[in-house]
């Protein structure tokens, strides 16, 4: 349980601010505004519109050629802007050939809540890709699609590719927060707001949304025919570290293809700034491969 914990406050902790300089970003975010677009879609599963943030890759507008995707999920507390505005996104990938898509989770754990309100993984498994493909020139297969994310982006990019491998060919998670659905005493320690906020998202400790969603047991479950490519990092000195070493020995267990790093870092900007650089490397080539 103690993990868990720990990843609760961790998640809502000053380590979660931006470490680098507070001005570095915005400049780097100027810089590429002509590929940065914020659109937005119709979400029936929300009952509302939803914002993304699209980075294109360089050249976009005078090509005629498709692109891959990248669906790039923000962590707990943060919002569709976090990869562009905290890390250097936008310099990592100005050569390469990729569309990255950064939706809004809100706090949703990108998941269909329990309580029957908010539907967020049917936006990001459906609603949201629709949308992309219609407005742009994206490679619409799951050899052309991935999804990775940070912390809660990361539980949920994981999730969502485990539960939908023909979704998605590549799935990355820097620091996750998988812990998330196993403890259902949890709410009890975390404080009022957030408590109330799990229970409504989960449901109590034994509900079918908790087992539905829990990535150690879809990762335990998948089989390696048609399985995403599945990348995993996290820091040696984040308190999330336990439970990300957990999925991966049910991943070895399940045979399927993976690739996981223990590096120096923390839960802060500055270790995911570098780890999303790493990630888009293995990701071009496995993409290149396929």
């Amino acid at each position: 349980m103690h993990f868990l914990l720990l990843a609760a406050f961790l998640l809502h902790s000053p380590a979660h601010v931006d470490s680098q300089s507070p001005a570095a970003r915005p400049k780097a975010e100027a810089r590429e505004a002509n590929r940065i677009r914020d659109d937005s879609v119709a979400s029936a599963a929300l009952g509302r519109e939803m914002k993304y943030r699209v980075l294109l890759p360089s050249g976009y507008e005078s090509s005629l050629r498709r692109y891959p995707v990248l669906y790039l999920l923000h962590g707990l507390t943060g919002d569709y802007k976090d990869w562009t505005t905290r890390t250097n996104l936008a310099e990592h990938v100005r050569t390469v050939p990729l569309i990255i898509v950064m939706p809004d989770g809100e706090n949703s754990w990108y998941t269909n809540a329990a309580d029957g309100g908010a539907k967020f993984e049917d936006y990001m498994a459906t609603e949201l890709p629709a949308d992309v493909v219609q407005k742009y020139r994206t490679i619409n297969s799951r050899y052309g699609r991935a999804i990775a994310g940070l912390s809660m982006g990361g539980f949920g990019a994981l999730k969502l590719a485990l539960k939908r491998p023909a979704q998605f060919s590549v799935a990355g998670s820097f620091s996750g927060a998988f812990g998330v659905t196993r403890e259902g005493e949890v709410e009890s320690r975390i404080g009022t707001v957030e408590a109330e906020r799990l229970r409504s998202i989960f449901g109590p400790a034994d509900s079918a949304t908790r087992k539905e969603n829990d990535v150690f047991a879809l990762a335990a479950a998948v089989r390696p025919a048609g399985a995403p490519y599945i990348y995993i990092d996290c820091g040696t000195s984040d308190a999330l570290i336990q439970s990300n070493r957990q999925v991966i020995e049910a991943l070895r267990k399940s045979a399927v293809a993976y690739e996981y790093h223990e590096v120096p870092g923390t839960h802060a900007w500055d270790y995911w700034d570098r780890r999303v650089r790493e990630f888009l490397a293995v990701l071009m080539k496995k993409m290149a491969n396929q």
